[in-house]
């Protein structure tokens, strides 16, 4: 199906047929934006009455004998600091952390600021040093509190992002007394998870030494860094949606005494056991709990006409400040997508979450979006808020430029399974893109772009200044060019079908795109790895102008570049892509079934002019294949660093230094390994 550009005027007749241009899903009277709440007791009524709502949607199907799951059972059963900026330039001299956007630092495992090397290898902290390049000296390796998963760097300090399964804690833990809240019969836990951000400083490599320690009730999402100031998103749930059930029971599946009990309990519960708690760690090893709700709670914001089943956090700290300062806001969301440029933080959340769909069951997708500044170091600061169609997939389908805000989405890609398909069927799922501008508080829409892939959802997406490529996928995969040069205009410049389809697009050069995905044939996808070369000079005739097949020669196996998007490294200086490839089989010998594993990073040439080839291989499958009765979860070599005429790959046992030339090894550090049951606990 052709795609149809569509403007902000009233639905002609062209568009008429197109699902998102008119009727109910026409937007020009539904936007959204965020309420600043200038009361807790305001928060603490809406919180309320959102609550009530989804415990008696939930209540309502389990009553419910045809789409519930009650009523009658219808259901089957170093040193010292790195020099300046004269020094070893990131970029020229080395790779860093593949990030979306140029100037923005996305959290991850592996760190390097060119002298040294930072990795997060179970719970500890590791630091070697690389005096010249090829060279690797292990400097410290410091514990941290629960499981560590990201870090930022800047200077001498790194914030470590961990996250803490609050039921593992040790008797005895402070956290412990905290999260763990009595109640009449028994008692529960505040938050299932806590994420916890660790600051060290790094003036000492040798001896990395702590300077700060937070604590937030929730789910550590990511994090971004720029100039020194980062910002970390979590979401939490609001306390208490999981409890349904216990109403239900209580009522013995009564619907009517159920809903009964959940106004009891929500007339009873305050506004400190709904939200979210931070707690700051003293040198005495004590926690002081910092409430969110002083200053009349004007932290908050709700967005308008929806349903937020929790609340993103965005906490925001300048590792250049030295008194480590700060500064949180919080909105009443359902989960979120996070994007950031260097001045312009963007959440993309669904207005309402599938529950309200049971009460508004043709209802569309309705996308909030909201922006914050994040120019000033530090803080966040909110900016306007909008409302769009669709579903999106990552961080890749959001994008800003010249405070525009563009996004790609998918609608309709949810079945919406309590609706009888052959009455009323739902519409086939679509893609779309999006430009968005300010006016005030509003992102008014400003262009749009509908009809793209009819019935396959978006794997892909990439924007360029005045561009866009979009994969949508269902049997084939249509890769999209599409014209953003005028921003109230969008169209579709072009269009290549293909077998197979890519989860990962980077711009390599002008005109020139890279690809990891899958391949495929008539049929649909093979699953087998591939790495593409797209030549988009001509945006009206796209053309893949290569492939290399990546396998094992046990013929099945992955990359985790299919889905993260940093352990695909590409280096323009030596024109060399590097992504992991992992499999494993299990074998039978004389003393039962063992594990035999290929743990490999693939190195391949990227010539611009001629296309694809294989370069070589660094194998680390020895580390995993001394231990064949062990199982690893890790067995990747899950990221790559280029210095200078050397490649460093880095797998959960090791780091090896290779010569760039022939891929040699010329020398390598162990490392312990993750471990499910390493926990750490420092109190």
């Amino acid at each position: 199906m052709k795609a149809l550009r569509l403007t902000l005027a009233l639905c002609s007749a062209a568009a008429a047929s197109t699902l998102a241009a008119c009727g109910d899903t026409d937007l020009s009277s539904q936007t959204t934006e965020l309420v600043q709440y200038q009361s807790c007791a305001a928060l603490e009524s809406d919180l309320r009455t959102v609550i009530a709502q989804e415990l008696e949607s939930m209540i309502d199907q389990a009553a419910d004998p045809n789409r519930g799951w009650g009523g009658e059972d219808t259901s089957s059963d170093g040193g010292s600091a790195p020099p300046s900026n004269d020094g070893r330039q990131e970029g020229a001299d080395y790779s860093g952390t593949n990030n979306q956007e140029g100037g923005v630092d996305e959290a991850d495992f592996l760190k390097t600021d060119g002298y040294h090397i930072y990795t997060i290898n179970g719970n500890r902290l590791h630091v070697f040093a690389v005096p010249e390049f090829g060279e690797l000296v292990p400097l410290s390796a410091t514990e941290l509190e629960g499981r560590p998963r990201e870090m930022l760097l800047d200077g001498d300090k790194v914030a470590v992002f961990s996250m803490i399964d609050v039921q593992r804690l040790p008797e005895g833990h402070p956290l412990r007394a905290v999260v763990r809240v009595p109640s009449d019969t028994d008692w529960y836990w505040r938050s299932s998870q806590v994420s916890k951000l660790t600051i060290l400083d790094l003036a000492d490599r040798t001896a990395p030494r702590l300077v700060k320690e937070l604590y937030l009730e929730g789910w550590y999402q990511t994090a971004r860094e720029v100039d020194g100031s980062v910002r970390l998103a979590a979401y939490s749930l609001i306390n208490g949606y999981w409890s349904w059930w216990r109403f239900w029971d209580e009522a013995n599946g009564n619907p009517v005494v159920a809903k009964w009990l959940v106004r009891q309990w929500i007339n009873s519960v305050t506004l400190d056991q709904l939200l979210p708690n931070l707690y700051l760690r003293t040198p005495d090893g004590a926690l002081v709990a910092r409430s969110f709700t002083g200053d009349a709670c004007r932290s908050f914001y709700r967005p308008t006409a929806s349903h937020g089943r929790g609340v993103t956090s965005i906490l925001s700290v300048d590792l250049r400040d030295p008194d480590l300062r700060v500064d949180s806001d919080h909105v009443v969301t359902n989960y979120s997508q996070v994007y950031a440029s260097t001045d312009t933080l963007v959440l993309t959340e669904p207005a309402h979450d599938w529950w309200w769909f049971y009460w508004n069951q043709r209802h569309p997708d309705l996308l909030n979006v909201h922006t914050f500044d994040i120019s000033q170091p530090g803080v966040s600061r909110y900016l306007a808020s909008g409302r769009i169609l669709g579903w999106v997939p990552d961080q890749f389908a959001i994008d800003e430029e010249a405070g525009r805000i563009r996004i790609a989405t998918t609608t309709d890609m949810w079945r919406r399974w309590w609706l009888d398909d052959e009455d009323d069927p739902q519409p086939p799922s679509e893609s779309h893109v999006w430009v968005l501008e300010r006016e005030g508080r509003r992102l008014h829409i400003a262009g749009r772009l509908d009809g793209l892939g009819v019935g396959e959802r978006l794997f892909a997406a990439r924007f360029e200044p005045d561009r866009a490529y979009l994969v949508t996928f269902r049997q084939t995969d249509p890769l999209y060019t599409i014209d953003l040069s005028s921003p109230t205009e969008p169209r579709v410049a072009g269009e290549l079908e293909i077998p197979g389809f890519s989860t990962y697009l980077h711009p390599v050069a002008e005109g020139k795109l890279l690809s990891v995905g899958v391949g495929g044939d008539e049929n649909g996808a093979n699953w087998r790895t591939q790495i593409s070369i797209f030549d988009v000079s001509d945006m009206s005739a796209p053309a893949q102008q290569d492939v290399e097949v990546l396998e094992n020669e046990d013929g099945w196996g992955w990359s985790e570049a299919l889905w993260e998007h940093k352990a695909f490294q590409y280096w323009a200086p030596k024109q060399l892509l590097a992504v992991p490839m992992s499999s494993y089989v299990e074998e039978l010998d004389g003393s039962g079934w063992r594990y035999r594993y290929l743990s490999r990073l693939e190195l391949v040439t990227v010539d611009l002019a001629s296309g694809l080839s294989r370069y070589g291989t660094i194998d680390h499958s020895a580390y995993y294949n001394a231990d064949p009765d062990r199982w690893w979860l890790h067995r990747d070599i899950r990221r790559t660093i280029f210095m200078g005429d050397f490649i460093y790959a880095v797998s959960d046992l090791a780091i090896s230094v290779h010569r760039a030339s022939d891929l040699g090894q010329v020398t390598a550090q162990a490392l312990p390994g993750y471990d499910p049951e390493d926990w750490y606990w420092w109190w």
